[in-house]
């Protein structure tokens, strides 16, 4: 079998719970096919390397396509309206289009797509039977983004202007991931709760994972420092929320039982997550080489996601790692977990603050809670089930292959 991936970002190291998915999908099409992978990488990235375990045919790299300026990109987008302001911002640029064409040997017996927008920016080639990976459904981000800025105190013009593009930009999306689908064989996407939501005809699962660590790097029974620990990629919007909901609404609940407790913002910060530094205790960690050493120091991680879609990595590498877990409902969602078995779930600063007190105090439960949540991940996501996914979808689209 002949096989063509584009990879939107290079998923080695794997920082990120987007980079995750990808670089096991790159690894479980690589083993049972002939696989050409084209990446397309941030321009400051230099060392595009595929890693000796991975192998691929041939591997290119090219760069993501530049942004025009804000003004003129946002003026096309309220005006033509036929694009996720996300995707028109980049649409443009031709260069990635152009280098795929030129690189690609088609016919491939599966063409597979990280992202719907790396399937647009290239032009929507047809170079085999093709696969996009939605991963998450955008239209649903938008609207609960547009939800949560809509309940919240009566702002300036500036806060009304944002839920109106948010509301726009949600239709969209659901017109844009309609029209991929409509020209592909199959879509995927991580939760089976966001298939019933989506509506598409042709949607798989494939479940999102993590890979098994060497050793667990969590532990529970540890006493000493009280640390609360929320990573991901700190410049993604539903993480900038987060973060900001974290420090400023919920830790302050936290300190009136615990006033020694730290805030540990672990992932590449925007710049609205940098100032958070300046509240006391909070320490803006960064982007890390590796997670070992944050999941070691860490009481607690939480997962106060208020707006999203599909499952959260973070969740699973908490569990591979035997640190026990608070999240919102949504946080949560499309996960087979159970409130107060696998982790605490609560919505309200207040209970959130609670549950997470209730973690740093109670070691019995913190035992627990890994206990179950550790078997839950080795059951069900660590990596066996998505890599079977891959390869059996793979298999089931390569039979639509027009190659002799």
């Amino acid at each position: 079998m002949r096989s063509l991936l584009i990879a939107e970002n290079l998923p080695w190291p794997a920082l990120g719970g987007n980079l995750v998915r990808l670089g096991q999908v790159v690894e479980a099409v690589a083993s049972v096919s002939d696989l050409d992978l084209f990446i397309l990488h941030d321009p400051r990235r230099q060392d595009i390397t595929v890693p000796a375990t991975v192998h691929v045919a041939r591997s290119k790299g090219a760069v993501l396509p530049h942004r025009c300026s804000p003004f003129r990109w946002r003026i096309k987008w309220a005006l033509r309206r036929d694009l996720p302001a996300e995707v028109a911002m980049a649409s443009a640029d031709t260069g990635p289009r152009a280098a795929l064409r030129e690189w690609a040997l088609p016919p491939y017996d599966v063409v597979w797509f990280s992202t719907a927008r790396s399937y647009h920016w290239t032009g929507r080639p047809h170079f085999g039977p093709t696969i996009v990976d939605l991963d998450d459904l955008e239209d649903r981000k938008a609207e609960l983004r547009a939800d949560l800025l809509r309940s919240a105190a009566p702002g300036s013009l500036r806060d009304h202007l944002a839920w109106y593009r948010a509301k726009l930009n949600a239709a969209d999306w659901h017109r844009f991931q309609r029209s991929v689908a409509a020209q592909v064989e199959r879509v995927v996407i991580a939760s089976g709760v966001d298939v019933e939501r989506c509506g598409l005809p042709n949607v798989t699962v494939i479940p999102n994972s993590f890979p098994r660590p060497e050793r667990p790097a969590g532990n529970p029974a540890a006493g000493g420092r009280q640390v609360v620990l929320f990573q991901g990629h700190l410049g993604y919007p539903p993480n900038i929320d987060a973060a900001e909901w974290l420090v400023r609404v919920i830790l302050p609940r936290i300190r009136a039982t615990e006033p020694s407790t730290e805030v540990r913002l672990v992932g590449l910060p925007g710049t609205g997550v940098k100032r958070l530094a300046q509240t006391g205790g909070v320490s803006v960690v960064g982007q890390v080489p590796s997670m070992d050493e944050e999941l070691a120091g860490a009481t607690v991680a939480v997962v106060p996601i208020r707006y999203g879609s599909g499952t959260r990595v973070k969740i699973l590498e908490s569990f591979a790692n035997r640190v026990p877990v608070v999240s919102t409902t949504l946080g949560a969602e499309g996960l087979e977990v159970e409130d107060g078995v696998h982790l605490l779930v609560a919505d309200d600063p207040d209970d959130f603050a609670a549950a997470t007190v209730r973690i740093l105090e109670d070691a019995p439960l913190r035992q627990r809670l890994v206990e179950a949540a550790e078997a839950l991940y080795l059951d069900r996501y660590d990596g066996h089930a998505s890599g079977a996914a891959v390869r059996d979808l793979l298999d089931r689209v390569a039979r639509q292959s027009t190659r002799s």
